[in-house]
Protein backbone atom coordinates (compact mmCIF):
# COMPACT_ATOMS: atom_id res chain seq x y z
CA UNK A 1 0.00 0.00 0.00
CA UNK A 2 2.84 2.75 0.99
CA UNK A 3 4.62 1.67 -2.95
CA UNK A 4 1.41 2.92 -4.46
CA UNK A 5 1.13 6.01 -2.56
CA UNK A 6 4.58 6.82 -3.12
CA UNK A 7 3.86 5.98 -6.65
CA UNK A 8 0.92 8.19 -6.35
CA UNK A 9 2.52 10.99 -4.98
CA UNK A 10 5.28 10.75 -7.42
CA UNK A 11 3.45 10.52 -10.51
CA UNK A 12 1.42 13.79 -8.68
CA UNK A 13 4.95 15.37 -8.00
CA UNK A 14 5.97 14.39 -11.89
CA UNK A 15 2.47 16.18 -13.85
CA UNK A 16 2.65 19.55 -11.49
CA UNK A 17 6.10 19.97 -12.11
CA UNK A 18 6.25 19.45 -15.52
CA UNK A 19 3.41 21.33 -16.20
CA UNK A 20 5.05 24.23 -14.02
CA UNK A 21 7.70 24.11 -16.63
CA UNK A 22 5.62 24.45 -19.45
CA UNK A 23 3.99 27.79 -17.95
CA UNK A 24 6.80 28.81 -17.11
CA UNK A 25 8.63 28.94 -20.51
CA UNK A 26 5.18 29.87 -21.88
CA UNK A 27 5.34 32.89 -20.10
CA UNK A 28 8.95 33.61 -20.92
CA UNK A 29 7.99 33.67 -24.80
CA UNK A 30 4.83 35.97 -24.59
CA UNK A 31 5.41 38.96 -26.18
CA UNK A 32 6.65 42.30 -23.99
CA UNK A 33 3.96 45.46 -24.90
CA UNK A 34 6.81 47.55 -24.57
CA UNK A 35 8.13 46.11 -27.73
CA UNK A 36 5.57 47.65 -29.95
CA UNK A 37 4.82 50.74 -31.04
CA UNK A 38 1.46 52.37 -30.11
CA UNK A 39 -1.15 52.55 -32.65
CA UNK A 40 -2.35 55.67 -34.33
CA UNK A 41 -5.71 56.54 -33.28
CA UNK A 42 -7.09 56.20 -37.02
CA UNK A 43 -6.25 52.63 -36.43
CA UNK A 44 -8.32 51.86 -32.40
CA UNK A 45 -11.26 50.58 -32.91
CA UNK A 46 -14.45 51.46 -30.83
CA UNK A 47 -14.63 50.24 -27.68
CA UNK A 48 -17.28 50.63 -25.35
CA UNK A 49 -17.80 49.91 -21.78
CA UNK A 50 -20.44 48.67 -19.99
CA UNK A 51 -21.37 48.90 -16.27
CA UNK A 52 -24.39 48.50 -13.84
CA UNK A 53 -24.43 50.43 -10.65
CA UNK A 54 -26.56 49.86 -7.57
CA UNK A 55 -26.68 51.15 -4.60
CA UNK A 56 -23.28 52.79 -5.08
CA UNK A 57 -24.18 56.51 -4.59
CA UNK A 58 -21.01 56.42 -2.24
CA UNK A 59 -17.97 55.35 -4.34
CA UNK A 60 -19.75 56.19 -8.27
CA UNK A 61 -18.38 59.69 -8.82
CA UNK A 62 -14.46 58.41 -7.78
CA UNK A 63 -15.53 55.52 -10.00
CA UNK A 64 -16.39 57.73 -12.82
CA UNK A 65 -13.71 59.82 -12.22
CA UNK A 66 -11.03 57.35 -12.73
CA UNK A 67 -13.00 55.61 -15.47
CA UNK A 68 -12.95 58.84 -17.30
CA UNK A 69 -9.14 59.26 -17.08
CA UNK A 70 -8.82 56.36 -19.35
CA UNK A 71 -6.36 57.47 -22.18
CA UNK A 72 -8.37 55.44 -25.28
CA UNK A 73 -8.79 57.65 -28.52
CA UNK A 74 -12.46 55.77 -29.48
CA UNK A 75 -13.95 55.14 -26.05
CA UNK A 76 -17.38 54.95 -25.15
CA UNK A 77 -18.77 54.73 -21.39
CA UNK A 78 -22.25 53.26 -21.26
CA UNK A 79 -23.67 52.91 -17.30
CA UNK A 80 -26.69 51.70 -16.62
CA UNK A 81 -28.86 52.41 -12.98
CA UNK A 82 -29.48 48.43 -12.13
CA UNK A 83 -33.27 49.46 -9.91
CA UNK A 84 -31.00 51.59 -7.53
CA UNK A 85 -32.48 52.44 -4.06
CA UNK A 86 -30.40 55.24 -3.62
CA UNK A 87 -29.58 58.34 -5.31
CA UNK A 88 -27.20 55.94 -7.89
CA UNK A 89 -29.38 57.14 -10.79
CA UNK A 90 -29.59 61.06 -10.38
CA UNK A 91 -25.28 60.91 -9.73
CA UNK A 92 -25.27 59.04 -13.56
CA UNK A 93 -27.55 61.47 -15.06
CA UNK A 94 -25.72 64.46 -13.44
CA UNK A 95 -22.18 62.90 -15.08
CA UNK A 96 -24.12 62.34 -18.44
CA UNK A 97 -25.09 65.64 -18.30
CA UNK A 98 -21.85 67.47 -17.73
CA UNK A 99 -20.14 65.45 -20.57
CA UNK A 100 -20.52 65.64 -23.64
CA UNK A 101 -19.37 63.42 -26.70
CA UNK A 102 -16.41 64.78 -29.23
CA UNK A 103 -14.75 62.53 -31.38
CA UNK A 104 -16.34 59.48 -29.78
CA UNK A 105 -15.31 59.80 -26.57
CA UNK A 106 -16.91 61.94 -23.66
CA UNK A 107 -14.98 64.50 -22.34
CA UNK A 108 -15.39 67.43 -19.64
CA UNK A 109 -17.33 70.62 -20.47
Amino acid sequence: MHLFGLLLFGFIAFFWLTHGIRVAYGAFRLPWLKDFAPAFNAECPRISMLFAARDEEEKLPAALATLMEIDYPNLEIIAVDDRSNDSTGRILDEFAAGHRVCDGRQIGR
